[in-house]
């Protein structure tokens, strides 16, 4: 199956992988896109470290992980699930990240993700959700979800 590490966007500017390739370019990363500035393999050293898809209402996909997130929320127990819960239910666009692990060291594969989100949080509004964890603003975690 994979981990996963998602950024619900819920800024009404669009995201495409063409802009985050060039913030992570300076940091050794670069987006080989599949198929047009929707889905792309992320290369950091040269090393591909994450599959990237960005999925959009209408796309096929969207509704069901927004509805998937929302119910995996709602077990959740904390101050920020009614701002999860919203950002979920106002999202336009997922940037969904497919881990892969490549550098072959989870700590160093995460770390050159961050670039990524590290942008999408400075640029977007929205939130960060990683599987087995929960949902992050800049700040740090704000919800576990399991």
């Amino acid at each position: 199956m994979g981990y996963y590490m998602r950024y619900i966007v819920a800024d009404e500017r669009p995201v495409g992988l063409g802009e985050i390739d060039r913030a992570v370019s300076p940091t050794g990363g670069a987006i080989t896109r599949d198929s047009g500035d929707s889905v792309g393999l992320l290369h950091h050293n040269r090393t591909p470290i994450a599959q990237l898809e960005i999925n959009v209402p209408g796309d096929g996909l969207f509704d069901t992980e927004v509805s998937e997130l929302i119910e995996f929320v709602e077990d959740a127990e904390g101050s920020a699930k009614e701002r999860v819960v919203t950002t979920l239910r106002s999202a336009r666009a997922i940037v969904a990240a497919q881990v892969l692990f490549g550098t072959g060291d989870t700590a160093s594969t995460l770390s050159a993700l961050d670039p990524v989100w590290r942008w999408l949080l400075q640029n977007r509004r929205g939130l960060l959700q990683a599987d087995g964890e929960g949902y992050y603003d800049a700040e740090g975690l704000i919800l576990q979800v399991e």
